[in-house]
This record gives C-alpha cells, structure tokens and sequence, in this order.
C-alpha cells in the first residue's frame, strides 16, 4: 500500500510567514491527467508537477531586508541621541554614520523587493521533490522517465530559495503546520529587526559621540571616528565566519529530532541534479549525436522533437560550436532532455560529458545548500555583529547583539522542527491507494 497524493493537497512551505497553507496544483507541462482519486477526479501528482495555487510570503527577503533597514534606522536613532544630550556631534561623524544609514536602509528596502515568488524558485532545476516514488510511474505513456515517477505522502519539495514545502492531506493539519511555521519565522524576523535596530543605535551613537578636542580634518573627532569605522568594519567577518555558524549549528542542535533531520536534509541532494548550461559538451559529436537520436526515438520523441534537434544540430555545425546560447532549437532540445522528460538515461549523457562538474549540481558542490536556510536569516542576523564591539557598546547592549544571531536562529530552526512534527503525525488513512504500476 502507498499513499499516492493527488492534485489540490495542501501545501506548506518552513519559510512561509502567511500563516495559511496553498494547494499542490498539476503542473503546466503535465500532458496527460488520466490517473485520479476514485469519484472525486483529483489526477495524483508527479514528479513533474512543481506548481501552488498561490505563491507564499517568503521570509528570505523580508527577514534580511528588514533586519538591514532597521540598522540602518538605527544608526539616525543612535546619532540623534547624542545630538539630544546637546553635545557637539563631529561633521565627520554625521558624514560617515549617514552614508552608513542611508546605504543600509536603501539595501534592507532592496532586499525586501527582491522577495522570490514560489512559481519562480520552483520552477528551477535545482528545487526538485525528494521521497518520491522509485517504481510507480503515472501518465507516464510507457516512458519510464523520472519526471512520471508518483509523488506519495512522504513526498517534499526542497526549493532553491533554501525552504522545504511538506504536502498535508488535511486541512486541519496543514492549518496547525502553516500557523506554526508563520509564528517562529515572525519571531525570527522581530528578532533581527529588534537587534538590527539595537546595533545600529550602539554604532550610530558611537559615530556621534563628542570629544573634548579636535575638528572636522585631522583632529581627534575625526580619528575617534575613523576609529569606530574600523572596529565596525572588522566585525563583519567575524561575525559572519565565526558567530554566525556557531549560532546555525546551536539553533539546529537544540530543534534537532528524527523529524526534523529528515526535512532539514531534504534540502541536499545526494546525487547529481542536472540543471541548463550555456552549452552542450559531446566528447565524440558525430557519435553522440547518432546515439542522442536513437535514445530520443526510444523514449517516444515526436517527429517535431526529431526535427527540432535535427535543426539544432545543423545551426550547431553552421556555427561551429555546440553552445546554446544562440541556437535555439538545440538549446530547448537539451534542457528537456536534461529535465528527464526523455528518460534518465539520456539526461545523464547530455549532461557533464567533461567530468568539470559544469551545468551540475551536485552533493560536492551544493555543500552550501544545506545551510541556504540559515544563510538567509543569518544576512540579516550578520548586522546585528556589526556594532557588537563598539566602544559604547561594552554593556548590555552588546551583549543582546551577541546573543541575537542565536535567539534567531533557534527560532529558525524550531519553524522546521514543529512543521516536521506535524507532517509526520499526520493521519493519512483516507487517501491510501493500492500501489500498482500505472
């Protein structure tokens, strides 16, 4: 028995801040739609399927962006306290503190627009469904590609913006899942915005503290200035390199479940995941070529496919190069053939002939991937580090931007844990189907 999932399952994604989940739709290219649910006509999806009904509201934008904005708005803040206390802010002082400000509150805002769509990540090669199905194909038309294989309960979507989407048979859990994610993520994002703000102010208030001497060039203000910059300059790296990952690793170890291990590792991949290059790379062409067209005709191409590479092939020897970038026809033939849409065993022959790793993804060089998750809470979390060892900030001010990236990331790490949790308890009687070879 397996529990196959049909179209117009919930869906809910663990960088979701909406605190509503979407519905699994099939995808655009899906052709066929003949396997359905029993009476109530809902097709089951497969590994070609990568659409929602809705997009989410990512946090990967708004979380970064916010906490780099807040700084920003900080620094004003901190600048203008001293200023309050009718001290002498130095000119040097409000020059470098306010293209700080402005350059990190234009950036946060920046960041904020640049809010992936889920229709848009998804859709890339890298964001592939994992725990499907490894016999059952559906619609498949006798192909035996791995874009046909069924997608079951176990079933997650691990998207390339670093999120993983869990598909819910109830709604009722996925309410549960949706709220829950939507409510540590708001944490995570206050969190940045409080202690962005908070370093701000401690870096903005050091910029604009008055010394007793000392004028706008050369004078002790200015040094004292340039002082504070460097200090600030200096943390970035520490903060980023060496704080940052210890607090990653602290707010996964302490979420850290069976659970939460099996979504978490969802988002790596442990083969090659094949996306579009610039080019192909056949080792012996005329060879290659002979056999691409014979695969092609044994995995059901149309003749318009056969033509289309054909014409491909022919712009590619008029050209003198295989690249793709202004062909076309043969650029759309091999990023479908890469795809799987005609079988795994021509996707792995027009994919990396050159053993350079080129157009791949894969376990080597995705090792950055599992921490994606962090990374996008932790650009936000990397300002707050920014003003931790000002002068002025040597007491408890300080200390909250030290403490901040691991708050955050706690936070991060338990929307993943409960989203797991609720996933896996899930009571899914009411959608199993005979597992047969369809």
């Amino acid at each position: 028995m397996a529990v196959y999932l049909p179209e117009k399952v919930f869906a809910v994604c663990t960088n979701q801040l909406n605190s509503d989940p979407k519905k699994f739709e099939l995808g655009d290219n899906r052709q066929k739609k003949t396997v359905k649910l029993g009476s109530q006509q809902r097709v089951f999806l497969i590994k070609l399927d990568k659409k929602l009904s809705e997009d989410f509201t990512c946090k990967s934008g708004w979380s970064s962006g916010a906490g780099t904005a807040a700084f920003g708005g900080g620094v004003v803040v901190g600048m203008l306290l001293v200023a309050g206390t009718a001290a002498t802010v130095p000119v040097a002082g409000w020059i470098v503190g306010g293209i700080i400000a402005i350059g990190a509150i234009g950036y946060g805002i920046w960041q904020m627009m640049q809010t992936p769509t889920c229709s848009e990540m998804i859709g890339f090669q890298e964001s592939q469904w994992k725990k499907h199905h490894t016999t059952v194909y559906f619609d498949s038309n006798g192909k035996k590609g791995d874009s046909f294989l069924a997608l079951t309960k176990n079933s997650l979507l691990a998207c390339k913006e670093g999120g993983v989407l869990l598909p819910f048979i109830t709604e009722t859990a996925a309410n549960n899942a949706a709220k829950s994610i939507a409510t540590n993520n708001r944490v995570e994002m206050g969190v940045n915005i409080v202690s962005g703000a908070l370093a701000g102010v401690l870096f903005g208030f050091s910029m604009g503290t008055s010394l007793t001497a000392g004028g706008f060039l050369g004078g002790a203000r200015t040094l004292h200035v340039f002082q504070q910059t460097a200090i600030f300059g200096a943390w970035i790296p520490v903060g980023y390199f060496i704080i940052n990952p210890i607090a990653s690793a602290t707010g996964g170890w302490l979420n850290s479940n069976e659970n939460y291990d099996s979504v978490k590792d969802a988002s790596i991949s442990s083969t090659a995941l094949p996306q579009p290059a610039d080019s192909w790379d056949p080792v012996t062409p005329a060879k290659d070529i002979k056999e691409v067209k014979t695969l092609l005709g044994q995995n059901n191409a149309s003749q318009s496919d056969m033509n289309k590479f054909a014409a491909g092939i022919a712009e590619a020897e008029r050209q003198g190069t295989y690249s793709l970038k202004n062909n076309p026809e043969l650029r759309e033939m091999i990023n479908r053939m890469k795809a799987g849409e005609f079988g795994p065993e021509l996707q792995d022959r027009v994919t990396n002939k050159s053993g350079n790793l080129r157009g791949m993804v894969n376990e080597k060089n995705m090792s950055s991937v599992k921490d994606t998750h962090n990374q996008n809470s932790n650009a936000a979390i990397k300002e707050n580090i920014k003003g931790a060892r000002i002068k002025s900030a040597t007491g408890a001010g300080g200390i909250l931007t030290l403490i901040a990236p691991f708050i955050g990331n706690y936070f991060a790490e338990r929307a993943i844990r409960v989203a797991a949790d609720v996933f896996v308890n899930e009571d899914t009687r009411s959608i199993t189907v005979n597992a047969n070879n369809a």
